[in-house]
């Protein structure tokens, strides 16, 4: 006799698949342990922050799990925009569904949400490894952990490199637009490589560069940020804040000057990294199908890059005035100007970081 009811998957051997990720048995454990056994309010929801902490893991390092856990259907994924006026935060499936301009289904209030700060990111157990009845809707419990851990913000997931490897489809619509209110954004570009064509070949060079975009990709990972895209030889990548984008550039100029050593490079040949840096608001969108922005702060971002003289670090007051980058940059040499950058009104103090400071 055929029976009526059908056993609900196993949650531990769908965690199995997170070893593909690169996630350990151990790992994958934990995590199903963790969507089987909490409270049915502890995985409704839930803040990635409170699974760190139930993991032990670091902030960055509980949302590469969870993105793992979304592709492998463990889990799913909320866009929650929160409303300033009346603090009730509206759920959406996907990024398609935000707007430049929306209304909170509670207080009716409109407002304009921000990527880095209204807008949230949650999970919940997907359902069918686990029914939660209404009851799991507890919104003094998510307040409470909010409260003690704080939120995460959605740009901040838009930050995981692995995020846009696996979730492609995840963009704003061509049409809309998300505020950032700070963003840092980092501008490469290689000194002299069309000679480097010209003196190796053209696959030579192209492995050389292939080499250097390694480089500056881990450099940016490793520093909580990731590449948005390379133009030739350059890239654009973004950071939530100055000290971050500035500890990238750093390992950026560290891991260009140890490729050189490796590939044995030497006078003309070597490869040489022009960087620039700067902070501001501006605007997250879509473009050529991918994520992307646009505004002052990322024109400012690539003219300071153009002031870059090759194995050092240009910045902006932006950068320079943010008291973790400045922690970072105490006692060290830095050349000082005045400049005037080409499409902007007056003139920019631009900083430099130069020499063995550098790297």
């Amino acid at each position: 006799m055929v029976s009526l009811f059908q056993r609900r998957p196993s949650l531990a051997a769908a965690a199995a698949n997170l070893e593909k990720h690169g996630f350990s048995p151990a790992e994958g454990g934990r995590l199903a342990a963790f969507l089987e056994r909490s409270a049915p309010r502890a995985v409704y929801h839930a803040n990635p922050r409170h699974l760190a902490e139930q993991l032990g893991l670091d902030e960055r390092g509980a949302l590469r799990l969870l993105v793992a856990a979304l592709y492998e259907g463990l889990i799913t994924l909320h866009w929650d925009v929160r409303c300033p006026r009346c603090g009730q935060a509206t759920a959406h499936t996907g990024l398609n569904g935000l707007r430049h301009e929306t209304t909170c289904s509670f207080c009716q209030a409109t407002h304009a949400p921000r990527l880095d700060q209204e807008v949230r990111v949650t999970f919940s157990v997907h359902r069918r490894f686990r029914a939660l009845t209404p009851a799991a809707d507890d919104r003094a419990y998510r307040a409470e952990v909010e409260a003690r851990l704080g939120a995460v913000p959605g740009h901040t997931l838009l930050l995981l490199p692995e995020f846009q490897r696996l979730f492609p489809q995840e963009r704003l619509l061509p049409d809309e637009s998300l505020e950032v209110a700070r963003v840092a954004l980092l501008f490469t570009d290689l000194a002299g490589s069309t000679a480097l064509y010209a003196q190796r070949g053209d696959p030579r060079a192209y492995h050389l560069v292939r080499l250097h975009f390694a480089e500056l990709f881990a450099a940016a990972d490793r520093h909580g940020g990731t590449v948005v895209k390379n133009i030739g030889d350059a890239v654009m990548a973004a950071f939530q804040t100055p000290a971050e984008a500035l500890q990238a550039a750093l390992a950026m100029q560290a891991g260009i000057a140890r490729l050189n050593q490796r590939e044995r490079l030497a006078g003309d040949e070597q490869l040489i990294l022009k960087i620039g840096l700067h902070s501001g608001p501006c605007l997250h969108v879509t473009l050529n199908d991918r994520p992307d922005y646009f505004g002052t702060t990322v024109n400012v971002a690539a003219r300071v890059q153009g002031l870059s003289r090759g194995r050092d670090v240009a910045f902006t007051d932006a950068v320079h005035g943010e008291a973790e980058a400045a922690a970072l940059l105490a006692g060290r040499p830095l050349q000082t100007t005045r400049a005037a950058l080409k499409g902007l009104d007056g003139e920019l103090t631009v900083y430099c970081l130069t020499g063995p400071d550098a790297v």
